[in-house]
């Protein structure tokens, strides 16, 4: 087994960092070649929640490349004249990391790659591909989806709180200052956010999957959901994106798991199963 540090650079100029993991031998039937899985929300490539099934789908022959995304981190530096990390993130922009990853791994002759993205990273593998339709991608896995709404959010249990903070971002940006970084609680506890990126990504409806982008996936679409995931940004997430896409994609498949967590960390073992037997495995799942 194999474990390349290595990097790339998206077609804006940011260099993105990541590791590749080569199986002893790949496997040859799924609908995959390679697994990019990409972080959540203030994450990065070698500490994620998420890095242990990297490991599984080495194990069991799948190669499986880790970058980080321009997200990264809270507060990350800059590169390529840009500011990186979450604070600073505009989400469309993710949509050119993943392209990076998935032209760098096609470069490699992995040209079916499986996209799969937890808690953040599935709201941006959902949306890349809708917005991308890259060729090259063959499966897109949206596990813990994210509903980024400001009229839902204007309507939930927390709205006060939401809309707190809607306010004081647009005054911020009104008065010039639109990269200054807010501390709030929603939908983020503990969290930092440029006041220009509170207002693209909670309070717009540019990001919303459970409305749009899930329903432009033109290859197999896998959906994880747990039913402790009752926050407003999570809650019925995964069903609405299920039912938006209905029979749009006859690659849909949403796996709901009774007392799963965030991510279905607690129930990993059947997470894997589904997921090999919705790529489209001939063998059992290897231990």
């Amino acid at each position: 087994m194999q474990v390349e540090l290595t990097s790339t650079n998206t077609s804006d100029g940011i260099k993105l960092h990541g590791i590749f993991l080569e199986p002893d031998k790949r496997r040859d039937d799924l609908i995959i070649d390679v697994m990019l899985m990409v972080h959540g929300s203030g994450a990065n490539f070698y500490a994620s929640p998420s890095n242990p099934r990297a490991e599984r789908f080495r194990d069991m022959g799948i190669p499986v490349a880790l970058f980080n995304m321009r997200g990264h981190d809270v507060i990350a530096g800059h590169s390529g004249g840009h500011k990186v990390g979450n604070a600073w993130e505009i989400l469309d922009e993710c949509r050119l990391d993943i392209q990076a990853v998935v032209a760098w791994l096609a470069e490699r002759g992995l040209t079916r790659v499986g996209t799969m993205g937890s808690s953040l990273g599935a709201v941006k593998v959902v949306y890349a591909q809708a917005k991308n339709q890259d060729p090259n991608v063959a499966a897109v896995i949206s596990l813990a989806p994210l509903r980024f709404s400001h009229e839902y959010y204007a309507e939930c249990e927390m709205s006060e709180m939401h809309l707190g903070y809607y306010e004081e971002a647009k005054a911020l940006v009104a008065a010039g200052k639109g990269d200054t970084i807010m501390s709030v609680d929603f939908p983020n506890p503990d969290a930092y956010f440029s006041a220009n990126v509170y207002l693209d990504r909670h309070c717009s409806e540019h990001y919303n999957i459970c409305a749009d982008h899930a329903n432009k996936i033109n290859v197999p679409l896998f959906i994880g959901t747990g039913s402790t995931e009752t926050h407003p940004r999570m809650l019925n997430a995964g069903r609405d994106m299920a039912a938006l896409v209905g029979d749009k994609n006859p690659g849909l498949r949403w796996l709901h798991l009774e007392g799963g967590d965030h991510g279905l960390q607690n129930m990993d073992d059947v997470f894997m199963e589904e997921l090999i037997g919705f790529l489209g495995a001939k063998q059992p799942i290897a231990n």
